[in-house]
């Protein structure tokens, strides 16, 4: 089972404030409930910003009020196999794009740079498996829906994406089912 937010939804309310219309019947100042009250409408994404201003993010160790559950020790580059978000029964290889505690920021392989299929996964509960699992345990792995078309050659592909890249180590994934169990005991 996989827990996941798409990057696009991840904004920071106080980035930019909705702008206030004044309501033409009675000019309080209200928001109008049907200009500017969405976030989603601002469009404002941190990543994009940072990439654009060449600036960087702060580390998480500079918020001391957040509390980290888990240590994860991945690292960005890494590969895994996740399950397919549109097709939960099969999986796809994805690179690790960054890490905040237990929360991965993963893009499946066969993106490229194109980051707005990047999703968030909470590497407790999200059905993360290093490469090999799924030609081991006799699972399905299938590209998402949304790239199915982009190669012709799939394994191919995956050869040469894979070829020295650095997947996420097994004890990782295992040692992430050893803290589940021993919270529920």
């Amino acid at each position: 089972m996989e827990s996941s937010v798409p990057v696009s939804s991840m904004q920071d309310p106080s980035s930019s404030p909705p702008e206030k219309h004044v309501g033409s019947a009675n000019g309080s100042g209200d928001l109008d409930s049907e200009e500017g009250s969405s976030l989603e409408e601002i469009g404002f994404n941190w990543g994009e910003y940072l990439e654009e201003t060449g600036a960087r993010a702060a580390p998480h160790t500079s918020f001391k009020h957040v509390e980290i559950s888990i240590q994860s020790n991945f690292q960005p580059g890494m590969k895994l196999e996740v399950a397919n978000k549109s097709n939960p029964d099969t999986y796809w290889v994805a690179t690790i794009i960054t890490t905040c505690g237990q929360l991965l920021l993963l893009r499946y392989c066969g993106y490229g740079e194109d980051r707005r299929a990047d999703f968030w996964c909470d590497v407790v509960i999200a059905d993360l498996h290093p490469v090999g699992w799924c030609t081991q345990n006799n699972k399905v792995l299938m590209p998402p829906d949304a790239i199915k078309e982009k190669y012709a050659d799939w394994t191919e592909f995956l050869i040469h994406d894979l070829t020295g890249s650095r997947t996420a180590p097994a004890n990782l994934l295992e040692g992430v089912c050893i803290v589940i169990i021993h919270l529920l005991y």
